[in-house]
């Protein structure tokens, strides 16, 4: 691929920003070009901005971000070009960057774009100045960063700003305490990885669900004999619904309608199988899992190691072991139990126990991989796709094409 062809690409990611009761409410959307280790979105923003916009407009915002919204970071340049036009005004969130000096031409700006029908959020507050004071009565949504703030006088901020009837959201929230003291506080919406962390290991059971889950993973691992298999979902009908539900549903697209589990089973085999119960786990004893962070991130984490190991290989097991080791890779979130006792129940290869537990191996590459990404560390994303040949480039395009699969398959 010659330079040209490589700067041109430019791919979309996104992290969840989540209600107080840890569900999905929308997304902010990541500018990702080509192989650059950064976002590289402020260095020129309006060029940046402006493929930013195309790109979402090529994917289709619908296939980006669902049913949710979607936070986009903009500065005056952007607003004053009119290309946000080009988005939908109820689904956008447009964030305003703490680097623009608000001045009376940027008052007027934000308020022609709030009468389009857009959402204006404040980005990286981290206190009450005279700036920001200019634009939080048209504002919807303020943005404090955690780590740039004076912690002990969050109270007092967040007092503060609530007079003004705005929505706050807490950015780089990272633990399950951050979480709550923020929750407590009256945010509204938070950001961060908290919800990917267990925070008081073995403080949750698991469910009669998760244990019959976790004894059908054991028997597909070990390719027990169908009957054996069906035998167990006839002991429990509720995963003998979900099991047709699926099957029948649009994600499998197939043009047979399934009319036993036998035949289910049958259709799917070990493998595909497995990779649904592994699933199925996190969809948490049939809750929204449409809304669930770790369920997403899970399916999404999955698919894109099930691309990243076609691109290297033919080889089908190997890409059904990837998607495995994707997936599992939060379990230990989603059951409050540390990783290496969970891992018991599964008869895993020892290739995906050395990935889960120590990030070994080509698989461990991969998810280490992923996760720099997640967490916007693009040159520990560098590091860790050089040994398995993937570019950044490559990884971002899969990861676009993992996030539009998830979002066709749950419309």
């Amino acid at each position: 691929m010659d330079e040209n062809s490589r700067h041109s690409q430019v791919h979309i990611g996104r992290q969840p920003i989540l209600n107080r009761l840890k569900k999905i409410f929308g997304y902010e959307l990541l500018f990702r070009k080509g192989d650059l280790n950064e976002a590289d979105v402020t260095d020129n923003m309006h060029a940046t901005a402006s493929v930013l916009v195309n790109t979402l407009n090529n994917i289709g915002v619908p296939r980006l971000i669902g049913d949710k919204v979607g936070f986009i970071n903009v500065d005056d340049t952007v607003l004053r070009s009119g290309i946000i036009d080009l988005l939908p005004a109820s689904k956008t969130v447009l964030e305003l960057l703490e680097t623009v000096e608000i001045d009376d031409r940027v008052v007027e700006l934000c308020e022609s774009t709030r009468k389009k029908g857009f959402q204006l959020a404040l980005d990286d507050v981290i206190d009450h100045n005279d700036q920001i004071e200019r634009v939080l009565g048209i504002s919807s949504i303020v943005k404090i960063d955690l780590i740039g703030c004076d912690r002990t006088k969050l109270p007092v901020l967040v007092e503060t700003l609530k007079k003004y009837r705005v929505k706050l959201l807490a950015e780089k929230v990272e633990t399950q305490e951050e979480f709550e003291r923020c929750r407590d506080l009256g945010f509204d919406y938070f950001q961060g990885y908290f919800f990917a962390k267990p925070s008081v290991i073995s403080a949750r059971s698991i469910s009669p669900t998760h244990i019959v889950l976790l004894e059908l993973a054991r028997f597909l691992a070990r390719e027990e004999e169908f009957y054996v298999i069906e035998e167990l979902f006839r002991k429990n009908p509720e995963l003998h619904i979900k099991l047709l539900q699926f099957m029948n549903s649009a994600a499998f697209y197939t043009a047979h309608k399934i009319n036993s589990i036998r035949q289910a089973i049958s259709m799917l085999g070990y493998r595909n199988l497995q990779k649904w119960v592994t699933l199925l786990l996190f969809a948490d004893e049939g809750h929204d899992t449409r809304s669930a962070p770790l369920f997403e991130r899970a399916a999404i984490r999955g698919r894109i190691m099930e691309l990243m190991a076609k691109r290297i290989t033919r080889d089908a097991k190997a890409a059904d072991m990837a998607f495995i080791t994707g997936v599992l890779s939060l379990i230990d979130a989603l059951l409050q139990i540390p990783l290496k006792d969970v891992l018991k129940d599964f008869n895993l290869s020892d290739e995906i126990q050395a990935a889960l537990l120590n990030r070994d191996g080509v698989l461990g590459k991969m998810i280490s991989a992923i996760e720099n990404l997640e967490q916007e560390n693009y040159d520990e994303v560098s590091r860790h796709l050089e040994p398995v040949n993937i570019t950044p480039s490559e990884l971002y395009a899969i990861e676009n094409d993992a996030i539009i699969e998830y979002e066709s398959m749950n419309a």
